[in-house]
Formats: structure tokens, sequence, C-alpha cells
């Protein structure tokens, strides 16, 4: 709905200017001593131009809104992207956060191979998250 107005209002500017090009065309050639004919002629090669210079215009418009539209649009999905990494590390969050309340973090292992432990070198164990919940 925002964009319909923004074209509307495009629109008018575009032909505003083009309206305004056009009467101080006429209005400089009438005034100048020429011949009927030649006036004519001197009209419509004006009006020619002031139409080629509004087709112009127009599609530079097109093309300025259609280059934001885009990027617009690019921001908008980079920004739920970030919405749905976001709510993923919270659901993760609270995961983790459920298995420490429960003593899923309880559980040791070594980090060496059991040969170590016959050597009687010492054992580092390292805490292990094992799910014992399906979620």
């Amino acid at each position: 709905m925002g964009n319909n107005i923004k074209s509307k209002k495009g629109n008018m500017v575009i032909k505003a200017a083009m309206f305004g090009s056009l009467a101080g065309v006429i209005t400089g050639l009438l005034l100048a001593p020429k011949s009927g004919l030649e006036l004519r002629q001197d009209l419509a090669v004006q009006a020619h131009e002031i139409g080629d210079k509004a087709v112009e215009i127009r599609n530079k418009a097109q093309s300025a809104l259609q280059n934001v539209e885009e990027k617009t649009q690019i921001t908008v999905n980079t920004g739920k992207s970030l919405i749905q990494k976001g709510k993923q590390l919270v659901s993760n969050l609270k995961i983790l956060v459920y298995e420490i309340q429960h003593g899923a973090l309880t559980k040791t292992v070594s980090i060496y191979a059991s040969d170590n432990k016959d050597s009687g070198e010492p054992t580092n164990d390292i805490p292990i998250i094992e799910n014992e919940h399906e979620y």
C-alpha cells in the first residue's frame, strides 16, 4: 500500500515536470518570430524530445525503485534468518539448562586409551553431556 502511494507521487512529479517543460517550450516558441509551419515543426520536435526525456526519467525512477525493493527484501530475509538462528540458540540453551538441572552432566569418561590406565599414569576425567531424555 505504501509503495502505491509513493508510485503515485512519483508519477505526479514526472507529469508536472513534463507539463512544465512543455508549457515553457510552447511559450518560448509562440513568442519567437517564426512562420506557422516552422512553429508547428519546432513544437513537434520539442514535444518528442520532452516525451523522450519523460520516458528516460520514468525508466530511471522504476530502476531505482526496483533496486530499493530488492535491497529491502534482502534485508528482510537476513533479519528473518537471524531471528530463526536466535530462536534456535534459545531452544538449545533451554535444553542445556534442563539437562543441567536434571543431572545430565554427572557422568565422566577417561580421555586416554585403556592401556594408559595400566601404565600407572594419572587419567584426566572430563564431563560429557549425554542426552538421557529425548525431546
